[in-house]
């Protein structure tokens, strides 16, 4: 199921992504015409939002979120496991507030009109907001599960020890 959600969530991060771009490589070429582009800025600028909103999640489903690693690295055993599991707790914490949160700024400004563009309610700036975090919460809970199931899943991995470990790999088979 998570994984389904995450390819709906990747598509609609393309797709707004894409329109920022279109959005502000419009903006750029109206400022040589003369058909004014009122509502490119305000788009780009939610576009962007989505964007990052919806790539957010996913990069903390792949474990590829920011994160101090120094201190985390050094940590074996039981101080590990209670390093992750708070982390895991904070993350938890942290998407539940951004879909309470979200939902309340939803509400709030359900009735508000973009400026440029009258018709267009203010949810669908802020309804990036809670769909993040309710994906997030999804994705914090498995990763939860996965962690309780087999600790080694939250292993911090240098991304160079990666590539060496690839490449001792791929000189075996050779």
């Amino acid at each position: 199921m998570n994984d389904v959600i995450m390819k709906i969530q990747t598509v609609v991060g393309c797709v707004v992504l894409s329109g920022f771009i279109l959005m502000v490589g419009y903006q750029v070429i109206a400022r040589f015409t003369p058909f004014p582009a009122y509502f490119t800025e305000e788009f780009a600028r939610i576009c962007f939002l989505w964007t990052a909103f919806m790539g957010s999640p996913i990069m903390l489903r792949r474990y590829e979120h920011y994160r101090f690693t120094g201190f985390a690295e050094k940590l074996k055993g039981k101080a590990f496991w209670i390093n992750e599991f708070l982390c895991l707790c904070i993350l938890l914490a942290i998407s539940v507030i951004m879909l309470v949160h979200g939902v309340r700024l939803c509400i709030l400004f359900k009735s508000w009109h973009l400026s440029s563009m009258f018709n267009v309610s203010r949810i669908w700036l802020w309804l990036c907001l809670p769909i993040s975090g309710a994906t997030s919460t999804l994705y914090v809970l498995e990763a939860f599960l996965k962690f309780i199931d087999d600790p080694s899943t939250r292993a911090i991995k240098n991304e160079a020890d990666k590539l060496l470990e690839q490449a001792d790999a791929e000189g075996s088979k050779s």
